[in-house]
């Protein structure tokens, strides 16, 4: 195995960390309800995903598009490299259950903004029916 790819390895894992410690900060500011420091973790989120990115594009540059990551480590030597895949790919599932639990926490706070904004301010308009029967806006 290469040395660059051994040095890919480990940034895409400290990349990975950092992507997962920012999700954890984003769904404490979600359920702390500090809707001004969401947008500077949103920027970190987006500059971190393309850092991400970046080193992805290195390393199917050096393997190639046609050979298997999973394979590569199952062929190599290096113990250190096999146990750094494995923390990846167990970082990577624990950033896409926190991903799904900050979506759904955002969904349900956005839900409930507009159900007390609708409630607030109701809509005085005359609604129609459509086609189905139901009052349209």
């Amino acid at each position: 195995m290469s040395p660059e790819l051994k040095i890919i390895i480990y940034e895409e894992k400290n990349i990975l960390k950092k992507l997962l410690n920012l999700l954890d900060e984003q769904h404490e500011l979600v359920i702390n309800k500090e809707v001004l420091k969401m947008d500077k973790i949103a920027q970190e989120l987006d500059n971190t995903s393309k850092e991400l990115a970046t080193v992805e594009i290195k390393r199917r540059n050096i393997m190639g598009s046609e050979s298997s990551m999973k394979t590569v480590i199952e062929n190599c030597e290096d113990e250190n490299i096999k146990q750094a895949y494995e923390e990846i790919e167990s970082t990577l599932k624990m950033i896409e259950i926190q991903k799904e639990a900050n979506s759904n926490l955002i969904k349900q706070r956005l839900f409930f903004t507009k159900k007390m904004i609708n409630f607030i301010k109701p809509n005085k308009g005359a609604g129609t029916y459509n086609s189905y029967g139901q009052v349209g806006k």
